[in-house]
């Protein structure tokens, strides 16, 4: 009877060891906004952090461009694929709430990366503190148009929690100055829009002083526009993201400062993060990275960032050169 009564004993917590065993191959998904250089370094992030663990393999999905549709079905059919976790870059916090819910009540871990949806129920949010990024570019601006001037605002979206962020926080760093926001341009993260809104704010305002380029394309874009104008020089331009692109345009002095995200950094975490969700348990994960006492909406691991002028473009080259991450010549 001793017998049977310890062996049971024994089964008992076998169980429960095998419950919080590693499950290999892990599989987890990432999701971006649209194809573009920046996105790409965040895949690449992704499929370094997968590489450097055990059996855990990285599905990559990014529209041609901004569409909250696809962002959602192309969710849903990881959720149906049986995947382990996700990471997923919302275009529209709220559209991709209820297939979040979805996917967290069928044990599949999700967290946001890039710009979060903090009302969704996700993990954790793993990228830029944006309302502190748009103040420092904001601040960037107010310190080049020495306080005053027009400036027109280009994003790539009204309703990613990022965009809204960080047009936020550049509105409060301008407080207290004579520099005025004459117009909010929304290009959907189509390259050919960017370009055409900031030619027709070129058009519009021909006293512009400035340009405050809140996504990837929009640099690019309003320096090609001023280019075309024969502006370059005359009209400032701070913008987000540092793509090769983005940093040739520095060093012509065209794109007077960026603030440079890290998305490789974010890719290679969020493989990290969902992995150790997945092996290890949620509560062991945030523990690891000082999350578990946050209340989850207010878990946000920030990746930072760095403003990039033209005269900080060899260091900031060596910097990313000394952690590892691929740089295009430039």
């Amino acid at each position: 009877m001793l017998f049977w009564c310890l062996l049971v004993v024994s089964i008992s917590c076998l169980s429960l060891a095998f419950q919080g065993e590693r499950r290999v191959p892990v599989t987890i998904a990432g999701i971006g906004k649209s194809i573009h250089a920046y996105w790409r370094e965040v895949e690449l992030g992704m499929k370094k952090g997968a590489q450097e663990l055990k059996g855990c393999q990285v599905h990559w999905f990014v529209p041609p461009k901004e569409d909250v549709r696809v962002q959602v079905s192309t969710m849903e059919s990881f959720i149906a694929r049986g995947v382990d976790g996700i990471a997923i870059g919302p275009s529209n916090p709220e559209a991709i709430k209820s297939a979040v819910q979805v996917a967290l009540k069928r044990g599949i871990k999700v967290i946001t990366f890039d710009t979060d949806a903090p009302d969704s129920g996700r993990l954790l949010y793993v990228g830029t503190d944006n309302e502190r990024a748009g103040f420092e570019a904001g601040k960037v601006m107010v310190q080049l148009l020495k306080g005053e001037g027009k400036v027109a605002i280009c994003t790539g979206s009204l309703t990613a929690l990022n965009s809204i962020q960080r047009m936020e926080g550049f509105r409060r760093a301008l407080k207290g100055t004579k520099i005025t926001v004459v117009e909010v341009y929304n290009d959907r993260e189509d390259r050919a829009s960017a370009l055409s809104n900031a030619q027709a704010a070129l058009q519009k305002y021909p006293d512009l002083k400035g340009f405050y380029g809140v996504y990837a394309f929009n640099g690019p874009a309003c320096a090609e526009a001023v280019k075309m104008a024969g502006k370059a020089g005359k009209v400032v331009i701070v913008c987000f993201d540092a793509t090769a692109e983005h940093l040739k345009l520095i060093r012509e002095g065209v794109i007077s400062a960026t603030v440079a995200q890290r998305p490789y950094r974010m890719g290679y975490l969020a493989s990290q993060i969902l992995y150790q969700m997945v092996t290890e348990g949620v509560p062991s994960a945030l523990k690891k990275w000082k999350m578990d006492r946050l209340p989850i909406e207010k878990r946000h691991l920030d990746t930072g960032i760095d403003v990039v002028t033209k005269e900080g473009l060899s260091s900031y080259r060596k910097r990313l050169l000394d952690l590892g991450i691929p740089v295009e010549n430039w």
